[in-house]
């Protein structure tokens, strides 16, 4: 076995085309911090046996894949992500750049991908794995960074992949980040941008281990209800959001990531509330207020909690 530096480690990623049945990465994703990894449920013996020790044997009852990884955003990894947190793969158009616009899936079961973790020690495959979670946070200086919170089977050994960083796509930094607000998602492609300070996001599928008797491992994973939550900073110029929690109002949202015209991720989400406003008053700053941002299901519109998910670069298909 050998001592390395967790940098030497490597996450390759791919789409299965059949729920659970693995397939080698076709995309190699950087990563922050990584701590996705095998991970199991445990019942101990604890009876009485005439004896003061507290525990006898202990059993393993749930062998699974779970965990977060970090990462800078790069226009072609997100085409994985969205695949198996929106549901469905994308329908794409156009020549190069590709536009691929993502439904929400009105389902739990999710479109499973595949990971692979290589290091200098191990190759392994996780299969059905799933996006639990992605949070995207965006600051006024620096590279944008997402986590996404995976879920899967356990690991099997795999045949030994080797690592390919030629075709990461695009990076997104703090400046090609938009955000509006309108009345309705008819009045976002006029409005002004914020003014923000910052951005937190977190889109969640709030999945689970589908546990069967017979097995030692979950028999699907199946994501749940979908939520979208958040937080905008900026300073405080007038009561607007404050207004906005007050009056219970709602507004349409868009986030978008523009780096160019041949690189952008467009979201929508047509029903957003308001609540927590919190301004801060600090002595020597600008003062400034932070608000809680909610998505829902537009009803009246028949508009899905993410209504556009439209995702411009240069891969042909995901």
């Amino acid at each position: 076995m050998t001592k390395f530096v967790g940098r030497l480690g490597t996450l390759g990623i791919a789409i299965e085309a059949t729920r659970g049945v693995p397939v080698a990465p076709t995309y190699w994703l950087p990563f922050v911090t990584m701590s996705f990894y095998d991970k199991t449920t445990t019942q101990r013996e604890e009876q009485g046996m005439g004896n003061i020790a507290d525990s006898d044997s202990i059993y393993v009852t749930l062998k699974m894949g779970e965990g977060e990884v970090e990462s800078q955003l790069y226009d072609s990894a997100l085409g994985y992500i969205l695949t198996s947190l929106l549901g469905a793969v994308p329908v794409t158009t156009g020549g190069n750049p590709y536009t691929h616009t993502f439904t929400l899936s009105n389902t739990n079961q999710q479109k499973s991908l595949s990971l692979y973790w290589k290091d200098p020690d191990r190759s392994y495959m996780f299969p059905l794995a799933v996006v639990d979670s992605l949070n995207v946070k965006v600051e006024p200086s620096g590279i944008i960074s997402y986590t996404i919170g995976f879920k899967s089977k356990s690991a099997r050994d795999w045949t030994s992949q080797t690592p390919d960083f030629k075709t990461l796509g695009s990076k997104f930094l703090h400046q090609h980040a938009e955000t509006r607000l309108a009345t309705s998602i008819a009045g976002l492609s006029g409005a002004t941008a914020i003014s923000l300070k910052n951005l937190d996001l977190t889109i969640s599928r709030n999945t689970i281990f589908d546990e069967v008797i017979g097995t030692v491992e979950p028999e699907d994973i199946l994501g749940q209800q979908i939520s979208v939550e958040g937080s905008l900073d900026l300073n405080l110029e007038d009561d607007t959001y404050r207004n906005y929690m007050l009056n219970g109002s709602y507004r349409a949202l868009e986030l978008k990531l523009n780096r160019s015209s041949s690189s952008s991720l467009t979201l929508q989400f047509p029903r957003v509330d308001f609540t927590e406003w919190e301004p801060d008053y600090t002595l020597n700053e600008i003062a400034k207020q932070k608000i809680n941002i909610k998505a829902n299901y537009d009803s009246a519109n028949a508009l899905a909690i993410i209504s556009t998910a439209t995702l411009i670069n240069a891969k042909v298909s995901y």
